[in-house]
């Protein structure tokens, strides 16, 4: 583990299994998506925010909380929400708020069970934005979540999301998760414009290379969002994962496609590895905030 960084992804297969079973598609390779047998050499799904934002995604820090899987969390469903608007679906891009997903994963689906300790399980993630859903980075009643707040995510960690806001959650769910478990369907799922959330123990370097590419080393229980893949010239793949360690965790080059400073490059076997331990997660039919026109704003 990193000792500057702080992760939380908690191992569980158990949890996670248990979570599987109850899905109508257990696994992205029993979706349509894996019938795309072609895919592109390139797909950056931060393009897709440049299309419809006019710039990238900000680097998002979770600070001393190990609140990483709700961060790759969001930031999955954020490039399905892009992908989804630059379809045609009449609706606003609006920033999440990861710590009712923090908390909603660890009280609301775990019931519990973590105690004291940080952390959560992807799959309790995935459960709660399918069940309870997403909500914004905004003033929400009494509770202002337009600036993430390690005090509310490690106090929401413990007691559970507010009930007024399981309320205003609910309007906004995500109606299909799915597992992704090989390098293939990863690449299938990101060429149809989901981000991937990804957890597992792989470590990685903090220095990129010059084509941005972080080479596996050590151990973090971590969660990040697989939000890429490009292939070289001597077609070897590559994976792109935004971390949530803020923009200057990693150094170096940024690599193919200019993403932005808060992630890095990986090569495909390393993801396989990950995306093996069975823990990852993409997210579809996203119920977001209706695109309105106000005439007096005009």
């Amino acid at each position: 583990m990193n000792d500057h960084y702080t992760p939380g992804w908690i191992d569980d297969p158990e949890a996670v299994a248990g979570i599987v079973e109850t899905l109508p598609e257990a696994d992205a390779a029993l979706t349509p998506i894996s019938e795309m047998y072609e895919v592109p050499a390139s797909a950056y799904l931060w393009n897709i925010a440049r299309k419809v934002l006019g710039h990238l995604l900000p680097p998002r820090n979770q600070g001393t909380v190990g609140s990483c899987v709700a961060f790759a969390t969001v930031r999955a469903i954020e490039y399905t929400m892009l992908a989804e608007i630059a379809a045609g679906d009449p609706e606003m891009f609006a920033s999440l708020a990861p710590e009712p997903v923090y908390a909603g994963s660890r009280v609301e689906v775990g019931k519990g069970k973590l105690g004291n300790h940080d952390g959560s399980i992807g799959a309790w993630a995935a459960t709660f934005v399918r069940e309870w859903g997403i909500l914004p980075q905004q003033i929400l009643g009494e509770h202002d979540l337009t600036t993430y707040s390690e005090a509310r995510c490690r106090r929401w960690g413990k007691d559970g999301c507010p009930d007024d806001l399981e309320q205003l959650s609910r309007s906004h769910p995500v109606r299909s998760v799915t597992r992704v478990s090989t390098w293939t369907t990863a690449k299938q799922a990101l060429a149809n414009g989901y981000g991937i959330a990804v957890c597992s123990n792989q470590g990685f370097k903090m220095i990129r290379n010059e084509i941005g590419e972080c080479r596996a080393s050590g151990s973090w229980a971590h969660a990040m969002c697989l939000s890429g893949y490009t292939t070289l010239a001597d077609g070897r793949e590559l994976g792109r994962l935004d971390n949530s360690w803020g923009p200057d965790a990693h150094t170096g080059p940024v690599g193919p496609g200019d993403p932005g400073p808060e992630g890095f490059w990986a090569d495909s076997s390393v993801i396989g590895s990950m995306l093996a331990k069975g823990d990852a997660w993409i997210f579809a039919t996203v119920e977001g905030f209706p695109r309105r026109t106000i005439p007096w704003l005009i």
